[in-house]
């Protein structure tokens, strides 16, 4: 995949390959990457959505988007994706059956 460094408020500017999972926060956007940092950007996530989508994220919820990459494991019980970092993000009940889908089929690339 082709992964150009991505704007996300400010002058800071984010390749999308160590985001593994953004996070509503009112108004706030934290975005948690692989070396274990958090960034806060007063983007809002519906911002920040429309400008990472890829085959590599999925919105999973109004206050998740998950990078696939990163996908550990989907407790279906509880609607509750296991990413890496010990991350937890909720799938909405609407959208399992498309994050299922979309997850299998990143799988198979």
């Amino acid at each position: 995949m082709n992964f150009s460094p991505i704007h996300i408020g400010g002058r800071t500017k984010v390749n999308p390959e160590e985001v593994i999972l953004l996070e509503a926060d009112i108004n706030y956007t934290i975005l948690h990457l692989s070396d274990g940092k958090k960034l806060i950007v007063a983007t809002p996530l519906k911002t920040l959505a429309n400008r990472f989508q890829s085959d590599g994220f999925f919105r999973t919820h109004k206050s998740f988007m998950t990078n696939l990459l990163y996908v550990v494991n989907f407790d279906e019980e509880q609607n509750k994706i296991i990413l890496q970092n010990d991350l937890k993000a909720k799938v909405s009940r609407r959208k399992r059956e498309a994050f299922v889908d979309s997850f299998n089929h990143f799988t198979t690339k």
